[in-house]
């Protein structure tokens, strides 16, 4: 029975993940924090920098077009159509290629883990993969690196021919990625305390909060009576702004604490930028209040949220898939052109210097822009300067063209026409 079979089986029962959510008491998923809040890896979304950092991650990774190219003798080929095998651009039948992608990269982002099951036919070919539950997957790791894995479900063993496994963060000796969310887990737990607090401020009328003083000595029960019915009365968002009415010469003194006071929001800011920190996400992309002071530009800012956040993640699943997935030189490339896409003006100087120095044509320019390639194969000649030379194999220059010979003498019949000027004088004279 083939791994793809098993997987449907346990599709078709409801078995694809034994849990609704990323928690486990037992195995310890689930930890209560010094905040006093329990923190999981599906909780923590809750909190909205945590999901916003995931969300910009993997939403900018799994856009990108993914491009498959074989090197031979140092020669740089992208393979497209029959030359390119279909799990690169549909990875199964079940996703798009945005969805497979998405779920590898909330996989890393929130287990430290991609396991990637590889469906293969009787020959051995590649036919699909599949993103597994990072909870269902556990490594048995050899002497050499030569790990075996354990999924739920399938009773035997499977080896780096049927599991493709993609760790994040790794410490010495280990074969499992550490979770991020796991490492930040009193960070993420002020955060979402605070944002309990936050709530509860405002449902609970704390804006109201003082105390009732008496000029007598009231009994307990008087006393918790007229708490009870100020409670009622004035406490609660609705109640926030009504007119408060004692009797029996009571008075309300207010206790003026406001939020900032009590460094609410400022713990609230620094609890995003934490959050920020831990996936490399620049703290303005999460916290409206925060100002980039990197670039000069959107431009600027975009290259380096796409170099400092979302490259490494790039380059472990360029590797992890080229390497174990493809064969000989053959590798995959995730095309960054689309999302650092430039301003029309900047790319059209781009074009022409790329063009006039003969390292595009003109359809590979066309490509890039969304357009057909010009009839009769005008576009794929390559241009060049003509008053470029090697280095170190300068021509001499040529020899300039020899002036036309200005003769000495006059023609004989001018020189007949003209007589000399003693002769003139001498004819003049005599007549």
């Amino acid at each position: 029975m083939s791994l793809f079979t098993r997987i449907r089986e346990r599709r078709s029962l409801g078995l694809t993940s034994p849990r609704s959510a990323w928690e486990d008491e037992f195995s310890g998923l689930t930890r209560r924090t010094f905040s006093g809040k329990r923190v999981s890896r599906d909780s923590s979304l809750q909190m909205i920098s945590v999901y916003a950092c995931q969300s910009l991650i993997a939403d900018g990774i799994a856009s990108l077009p993914v491009d498959h190219f074989s090197k031979v003798t140092g020669k740089k080929t992208m393979l497209d159509g029959a030359k390119s095998p279909r799990w690169i651009r549909q990875p199964n039948p079940f996703q798009t290629s945005y969805a497979f992608w998405h779920r590898v990269i909330v996989s890393l982002l929130s287990d430290g883990n991609a396991f990637l099951a590889i469906i293969r036919n009787d020959a051995g070919v590649i036919q699909a993969l599949y993103c597994l539950h990072p909870q269902d997957v556990q490594i048995e790791e050899g002497p050499a690196g030569d790990d075996m894995y354990r999924v739920t479900g399938v009773p035997e063993l499977l080896g780096r021919g049927s599991i493709l496994h993609i760790p994040a963060f790794t410490v010495p000796g280990c074969s499992r990625g550490l979770s991020p969310l796991d490492m930040a887990r009193e960070a993420i737990g002020l955060g979402m305390t605070a944002e309990e607090f936050g709530a509860r401020f405002f449902s609970q009328g704390t804006t109201m909060a003082g105390v009732i003083e008496h000029p007598g000595t009231p009994r307990p029960d008087e006393a918790k009576l007229l708490r009870s019915m100020f409670k009622k009365t004035h406490a609660g968002i609705n109640n926030s702004h009504t007119v408060g009415v004692l009797t029996g010469g009571a008075s309300f003194k207010p206790i003026s604490i406001t939020p900032e006071q009590a460094q609410f929001l400022e713990t609230r800011r620094f609890q995003k930028t934490e959050i920020a920190l831990l996936y490399r996400v620049p703290a303005y992309l999460v916290d409206s209040s925060v100002t980039s002071t990197w670039g000069s530009g959107i431009e600027e800012q975009n290259r380096f949220f796409v170099d400092q956040t979302l490259m490494p993640w790039i380059v472990r699943i360029e590797q992890a898939v080229s390497t174990f997935l493809l064969p000989g030189q053959q590798f995959i490339k995730f095309n960054l052109d689309a999302r650092l896409r430039s301003k029309t003006k900047d790319r059209y100087e781009s074009y022409r210097t790329a063009l006039t120095n003969g390292f595009m044509t003109a359809d590979e320019i066309r490509a890039l822009e969304d357009m057909e390639p010009l009839p009769k194969k005008n576009g794929t000649h390559f241009y060049m300067p003509l008053n470029l030379a090697i280095v170190g194999e300068e021509k001499p220059p040529a020899p300039a063209p020899e002036a036309p010979a200005v003769p000495d003498e006059q023609p004989k019949e001018a020189a007949e026409e003209t007589p000399p000027e003693g002769d003139q004088g001498e004819q003049e004279t005599t007549e």
